[in-house]
Order: C-alpha cells, then structure tokens, then sequence
C-alpha cells in the first residue's frame, strides 16, 4: 500500500476517534432529528413536577392538574468558597444566573398555559443561599430596589409571582442566630419588605393547612391536595389543620432548631399519588430527640411515591426510620456538589432490609467523582439533568423523565416505564 496515502488516511480518521471520546455539544443550528425525543406538552389532568439542574441550587416548577402553578426554592450559590471537593460547573453554562436559567425554563415548559409564565406560588422552604440566593459578587444591583437580584428575589423580577410563601412571614424570620448577621438573609428580608410594600402577596406558611397552596379551580380535581406538613419549628398534628412545637418549652438555647431543621415541607397527593419535599430538615442526629424531624414527618406522611431527598442526601439527613417508612418508588436528589449523596446515605436509600421493594435512584445533577466514589451503588443513580415527575390523569400512574441540562433543548436522555401508583 502507497505510505502516503496510508498516512492521509489515518490522519482523516484521528479527529473521528476523537470525537467518539469526547462529550459532544449541541450547536443552536443542529436540525433534530427523528432520534432525539422531547417531553410532550403537559395537558389538563396532569401534574408535572420539574426538579431543575443548574449546579447552583435547589429549585422546583410545578404544574398542577389544572394549569395552576408553584416553585419551590430558587437558589444561587453564586461564588462558593464552602469546600475543597469538586462542585458542579453551572448548567447549562455561566452565561446567565441561576435564576435567569430556571426562568427560561419555566417559560419553556410554560408554553402550554394561558398564564404568560406567571407562577400562582412560590414557597421559600428555608433561609439558606442555595434555596433562596447569595447576596455576593455575582448578585445584581438594579437601580430604584433597596436589594440585590439573586436566586428568588431575581426570579421574582423576571416572572410574575402571585402569592410568596416563606418559613416566617413578617414576624419569625430571625428564629434562628444564624441569620442575625447573614448578607443572604438580609438580603431576602429586603426583598420581602419591598414585595409587602407594593402590594404583592406574602404570607407565612401554615402548618396543618390544606388551603394555603390550592388549585384555581379545586372542585375540578377534589383528589388533589398539598398538605404543609412542617416548618418553623412546628409539624401538623395528623387531624384536620392542628399543629403542635417541636421544641419543648424547656429546651436550651443550645437545643434550639438550626435553619435546615426549621425548614417548611409539603406532600402533594393526587389520587393514589404521594410526593414529599421538605427543604433541607434532618433526621440522623437524635439528641435531643426533637432534631430528627424526618421521623415524626414519616410517621404522617407513610408510603410515598416519589421523595425528594431531605438535605440533599447528605449524612445528616434520610434516617433509617424516614426510608423505613415512605417506601420510595423514587428517590431524586437534588445536587450542587461532592458530597450529593454521601455514601451510606445513598446505602440507607437503597436498603433491601429497610423495605424489600424495587426504588430507583434520580439526581438532579450529579458531580463525576462522586458517582465514581460511589462505586456499584453509584452506577445506579439514573443519568442525571433535569428531572421530571409527571402524574397522569387521575393519579393513579407516573413516570419519569430525565432531561438534558447541557444545553437549552432539554432532550430526553432517559426515561422510565410507567409505574403504579401504591394505594
């Protein structure tokens, strides 16, 4: 054979080998074709639950049977200097902010709706900058408001957010000393002083209530609810709205709630279907006894559904006793960095002795070295980006989907089969 053209050859055939090894972009002007599948619209009787990956912080789109819609959190860790292991590179690219990201895809998904992207609620579980926004570098001043656009006070001033629900609306926001001295929070309190001052719609979350977050038009889907569980250091008493403390009245000032463990959680129930997400409450550590809010939380919320992990399946949080009794069918983890899940964390989720069922594994997100660290049980979190649970008419089933957050497509990279819905 001619040397030269052997040569030629192989050089044609190098940028090929080596596009094989590499992950491959999405230019804006690739046509797609008939392999790439998206999410189908979402369609009265629905119930879509949108867990966004963008490396930055937890956030959540929700679309109701009817058309009625929610976010829950809208973080931005902005510049995080927190810890030494590798956290995620922001999704899709750092050309927008967090909150920029989760608002075009709210406008995305939005499509379907008469509402011009409003969101009817949105809940702020806890006062921590990766549910609600850093006030640092990259948070943007805007002339004429007394704070700065970052996490949910951005979203807020990108899409119409009719009624703001937080942990302690007006009276109880410094319940903890964590955030007397916090840029963060001050920040947010700004931003919810101004809302107030204009007119706009924030209440305080109540606990035991059935009625705060509801439907537009309820008598349509009387199966539906959302349940407030717990927050601000209360939890519904199982019968009708009552609540009661967490915290005895004897407690220390040492035996007080953290921020994470004042965090507000909900459980969306739709027919058979259950759903719980809980911000960031914690469960492993038991002394005093009232720091586990995940156990008093499984015992009246039971079977679920679909869970979204407490504190990011770190090792604080997803105790024995809380996989024990909501008997996933899914977990989802939502993920900024290393240390979502940790190890046994993600060991408990997975239990056979904990309860024999099948569960799959969902991270909104997920650092590489992680996954390796992880070893086998690592290799069975699903491919991770955006995750979305969609509940078809009536409840009785779901499924799935896993979206790409590598570009603005968001193609389906996975998805499940249809699961039942336990009774």
């Amino acid at each position: 054979m001619d040397m030269k053209f052997l040569l030629m050859s192989m050089m044609a055939v190098l940028p090929l080998l080596a596009s094989c090894q590499q992950e491959k972009d999405f230019p804006e002007d690739v046509i797609p074709n008939e392999n790439h599948e998206y999410l189908p619209d979402w369609q009265e009787g629905y119930l879509d639950i949108h867990q966004i990956s963008t490396g930055k912080g937890n956030c959540a789109f929700m679309i109701l049977p009817d058309g009625t819609t929610m976010v829950v959190d809208c973080g931005d860790l902005g510049v995080y200097t927190g810890g030494t292991q590798e956290i995620m590179k922001p999704r899709p690219n750092s050309s927008k902010s967090a909150a920029e990201w989760d608002a075009q895809y709210i406008r995305h998904f939005s499509a379907p709706l008469p509402n011009d992207s409003t969101i009817d609620y949105a809940l702020v579980t806890h006062f921590h900058n990766d549910h609600m926004g850093q006030c640092g570098k990259q948070a943007v001043n805007k002339p004429g408001l007394g704070y700065k656009l970052t996490g949910i006070t951005h979203l807020a001033n990108l899409l119409d957010i009719k009624t703001l629900i937080d942990r302690g609306y007006p009276d109880q926001y410094a319940k903890t000393t964590e955030l007397t001295s916090g840029a963060d929070y001050a920040n947010y309190k700004l931003f919810a002083e101004a809302r107030a001052r204009d007119g706009k719609k924030i209440e305080a979350f109540k606990v035991g209530s059935s009625s705060q977050i509801v439907l537009r038009n309820p008598s349509a889907y009387p199966n539906f609810e959302i349940r407030n569980v717990v927050g601000n250091g209360k939890i519904w008493t199982g019968s009708g709205t009552g609540s009661r403390d967490l915290v005895p009245a004897t407690a220390t000032g040492s035996q007080q709630l953290n921020e994470n463990q004042l965090s507000c959680g909900i459980r969306i129930s739709y027919g058979d279907f259950d759903y719980w997400t809980g911000g960031d409450i914690l469960g492993v550590n038991k002394s005093p006894e009232w720091f586990d809010i995940e156990t008093p939380v499984s015992n009246l919320i039971g079977e679920t559904d679909v869970v979204l992990c407490n504190h990011h399946a770190y090792s604080d949080a997803m105790c024995e006793t809380f996989v024990s009794q909501v008997k996933a069918q899914a977990f989802i983890i939502p993920v900024w960095d290393y240390y979502h899940p940790q190890p046994a964390t993600l060991g408990r989720m997975l239990s056979q002795t904990l309860y024999p069922a099948d569960r799959d594994v969902y991270a909104a997100g997920l650092v590489t070295s992680n996954r390796e660290r992880l070893g086998t049980n690592g290799q069975l979190i699903k491919p991770a980006g955006h995750i979305v649970t969609r509940v078809y008419p009536g409840g009785g089933s779901f499924q799935i989907f896993v979206l790409s957050d590598k570009d603005e497509k968001y193609e389906i990279i996975y998805k499940s089969n249809v699961y039942t819905s336990n009774k």
